[in-house]
């Protein structure tokens, strides 16, 4: 049974019961958790919470409800660390008072352990391979064959074994898992697909992940409900798509024109964070094809997304995406940019497990970072912004302008004017955390230096670096402060 099937036939029996509100919070709960609007969810869970406590029976519906903020935190948003505590809080509070009669605590939709095993995931899934098959083996006591939650473990089981190196035992996994299932009269659901399409992918089939994929498209999409649901799986099934077909066409056994023709529109990546690591790869592919443009709009998508993931503590995630960001940086000669993709890397690879091979990509990358030749200026470095003002719009490249900005300073580096410019087009670029460093450094040394302060407060505020804003007008007061005269 899939998820939207048990949620449309627990919604049509709460109605018939005459809980008309509450089954409109059944339905609406995961769909905004699919569109990942954890706004919405929040403030329609007190009043959902309330008609769950006036309906008789239903003690589990609770936990259902207060399932879907954080599975939207861990999927969509693609959360890590910034989540886990919510994850494993509601986990202790779904199993706190052992079985129920009804087969667990845990509803049958969702168990509360697929939240906390995707956030381990999300932060570092090689690394936390045997936390997931513990909190696995312990979860299965929860949920029962044909229900969606026990479909949803079977597929988190499988991306553990692919995490873990393990991809044809994943595939044997779900394969002996469909079995109970449809014992119980009922076939596996949607989301258990993309299970086999990533195994398939990671053994190097891609053609029958492909296969797989059209199969999910023609037979199972068709069944789901209209909206937020039919729109999730046809975005999963685009975005997977195009990872294939850009690898495909990067090995020559696929038409490049027809992988771009399938690459979905960034806007839609940046709406969903858990579908950018798909188009990220496609993209590099088709860069290395000459099909995309690799210029600096690209790089900008990358660090918003590479810092996203590394404010919410996605470690892994976050440094494989980086490392596309500092190798398609310094293909195109952005040395700033390359160079903080790397550092943001670096200070990801710290926090994994088993990075091993990942250690060895950013060697390389740096290494390539390395042989980007240094900016020269076409001019003194105190006529530089002038020149760079000068510059005619469709000329404009922000990242050459930052790299001769950055040696301008080399040779200027108390010029407020050029530390200005560094926040303006780091603030363009979306790196305000690497524009703020030698910003803090003219701050902390001539803190009078009210330009320079200026200067460095609209990109704290620009990176919305609360903490930053904080430390600067805690160090523009302690200079305020008179020194006590000598006696």
């Amino acid at each position: 049974m899939t998820l939207w099937t048990w949620v449309g036939e627990t919604a049509q029996k709460l109605r018939a019961d005459g809980h008309d509100e509450l089954a409109e919070s059944v339905v609406r709960m995961p769909r905004l958790a699919a569109e990942g609007d954890t706004a919405r969810l929040r403030a329609e869970m007190p009043a959902a919470l309330r008609a769950a406590r006036g309906a008789e029976g239903a003690a589990w519906l609770e936990n259902y409800l207060r399932h879907w903020p954080v599975a939207a935190r861990v999927g969509d948003r693609k959360e890590g660390t910034a989540a886990l505590a919510d994850a494993e809080a509601r986990l202790r509070g779904a199993h706190a008072q052992g079985p129920a009669a009804s087969g667990g605590t845990c509803p049958p939709a969702a168990c509360a352990a697929e939240n906390v095993l995707n956030c381990y995931a999300n932060i570092d899934g090689p690394g936390h391979a045997v936390d997931r098959a513990a909190l696995l083996a312990e979860a299965a006591a929860h949920a029962e064959p044909g229900t969606p939650a026990f479909e949803s473990l079977a597929v988190a089981h499988a991306d553990m074994l692919v995490d873990d190196e393990r991809p044809d035992e994943a595939v044997r996994h779900l394969d002996t898992r469909a079995v109970p299932v449809r014992a119980t009269g009922a076939d596996v659901g949607l989301y258990y697909g993309f299970g086999y399409v990533r195994a398939l992918r990671h053994l190097d089939r891609h053609a029958d992940a492909l296969a797989a994929l059209r199969h999910l498209e023609r037979a199972g999409v068709a069944n789901w409900p209209r909206g937020a649901a039919r729109a999730d799986a046809h975005r999963r099934i685009r975005f997977e798509r195009v990872r294939l077909l850009a690898w495909l066409a990067r090995v020559g056994t696929y038409p490049v024109e027809e992988a771009l023709a399938a690459l979905p529109d960034v806007g839609e990546a940046e709406a969903h964070p858990y579908l950018r690591s798909a188009w990220v790869e496609a993209v590099e592919h088709l860069v290395a094809q000459g099909a995309v443009r690799n210029d600096w709009r690209v790089g900008v998508a990358l660090t918003t997304w590479s810092r996203h993931l590394e404010r919410v503590g996605s470690h892994r995630p976050c440094l494989e995406l980086s490392l596309s960001a500092a190798r398609l940086a310094a293909a195109r000669g952005a040395r700033w940019v390359a160079g903080s993709a790397a550092e943001r890397a670096q200070r990801a690879l710290s926090e994994i497990r088993r990075g091993g091979d990942l250690r060895e990509d950013l060697i390389e990358a740096r290494s390539e970072i390395g042989r980007i030749p240094a900016a020269v200026l076409p001019v003194p470095a105190d006529g530089l912004l002038a020149h760079l003002h000068a510059q005619p719009p469709e000329q404009v490249d922000p990242e050459q302008q930052a790299d001769l900005v950055l040696a301008g300073l080399a040779r200027r580096p108390d010029d407020t004017t050029l530390l200005n410019a560094l926040g303006q087009v780091g603030r363009t670029l979306m790196l305000t955390d690497a524009a703020a460093e030698p910003q803090w450094r003219r701050v902390r040394s001539a803190p009078g230096d009210r330009t320079a302060a200026l200067a460095l407060l609209e990109t704290l505020l620009h990176g919305d670096d609360t903490a930053g804003v904080r430390a600067l007008v805690r160090t523009l007061a302690d200079a305020a402060v008179p020194q006590d005269e000598p006696v």
